[in-house]
């Protein structure tokens, strides 16, 4: 089909003109890229020789890193189905554009779960013997994420997007919205990005790299789509329309619930462990204050949003992360993880034993 041709496809219920179908189009066109010819392309081999050739104490903040990913993107995987039903609620206008870039998000999603899971049990399982446990059957989040703030974070946003997606009104769903697209993916995920590059620098690892470029790729989307949902739900609340009225204040309070979890995190990939490859806890901050900003301030425009508060609220955690001792709360974590482990086989996917 010619160029021409296409001028003049015609178009009936769908909007191409639509922010939501753009951003559908693009999930079509970049989001559709492929964890197996990736690693065809791209290979196992260098990996492994630069991962066998690392301290115990730099696989082990790599480890730290990838955990939280892996139970991260397990989870956003999960919520796939309920970013459908949510997109679906009338009070987001019945929009057929939304539910088709929906589809394309739920996709992407479960390809990031994919390609970590294969990453750490090819190339890290020395350190990830066994990854298998499924939260949903009775299971629980790796040793490593149990012991930092991303599980909190992790439940915050299964049971904020459970509530949007069984008919919540605007304040649930823009609840959700913000602890998943604005403080997992938009601060969270980002922050885990800065940390990636810093210790890809000490330590490149090729194949993991390219599959995180291609992950923050289709994470851009994630927090347009929701930057553009929570601006939607925000412009009606500003029109004085009452069903929309508190979603200001419930997006400025959600993501203080989900900030000390994030700096928690943090600390514990980087600062919490002398840091061996750089990671730079401090330079983390200050990029997460860059981000904070641009997203509840210069975009968003919160009338909530008390920049003093937000500093206060992070002070407290860096602080508090600071007198945790992350290597016990890993050893509880793994042993409980262990006994789940010795259950029986309707826990355990397949078998073996974390030693974390």
């Amino acid at each position: 089909m010619s160029m021409h041709d296409m001028d003049a496809v015609e178009t009936g219920r769908v909007d191409t003109d639509s922010q939501w179908y753009e951003l559908y189009q693009k999930g079509i066109e970049l989001g559709t890229w492929d964890v197996s010819k990736l690693v065809e392309t791209v290979g196992v081999e260098e990996d492994l020789a630069v991962w066998n050739s690392l301290a115990p104490e730099e696989k082990e903040q790599w480890a730290r890193l990838i955990a939280a990913f892996v139970d991260l993107e397990h989870a956003v995987a999960e919520d796939g189905r309920r970013i459908i039903e949510q997109m679906a609620s009338p009070y987001l206008d019945d929009s057929i554009e939304k539910e088709m870039y929906a589809t394309v998000f739920a996709m992407t999603e479960a390809k990031h779960t994919q390609f970590f899971d294969m990453y750490i049990n090819t190339v890290m399982s020395d350190v990830f013997p066994d990854t298998h446990l499924d939260i949903r059957r009775g299971g629980q989040p790796l040793p490593r994420t149990s012991a930092c703030g991303m599980s909190k974070l992790g439940e915050r946003q299964g049971a904020h997007m459970a509530l949007a997606a069984n008919n919540g009104d605007p304040v649930e769903i823009a609840r959700a919205a913000t602890t998943y697209h604005m403080m997992v993916e938009g601060i969270a995920a980002r922050g885990g990005y800065f940390l990636k590059n810093n210790m890809m620098a000490e330590a490149p690892l090729p194949l993991l790299n390219k599959g995180f470029q291609f992950v923050s790729t289709d994470e851009g989307r994630h927090v347009t789509h929701g930057l553009e949902l929570l601006s939607e739900l925000l412009e009606k609340e500003r029109e004085g329309i009452p069903e929309y009225q508190g979603v200001d204040e419930a997006i400025w309070e959600e993501s203080l619930e989900c900030l000390p979890h994030v700096i928690d995190t943090a600390y514990f990939v980087s600062a919490a462990m002398d840091d061996p490859l750089g990671a730079d806890f401090d330079g983390l901050i200050q990029r997460g204050m860059e981000l904070w900003h641009a997203q509840f301030e210069e975009t968003l425009d919160l009338e909530a949003y008390a920049p003093n508060t937000f500093s206060k609220v992070a002070q407290r955690a860096a602080n508090e992360a600071d007198e945790t001792d992350y290597d016990a709360r890993i050893e509880h974590h793994a042993e409980t993880y262990a006994k789940k482990l010795d259950l029986g086989e309707a826990t355990v996917v397949t078998g073996g034993v974390a030693d974390d």
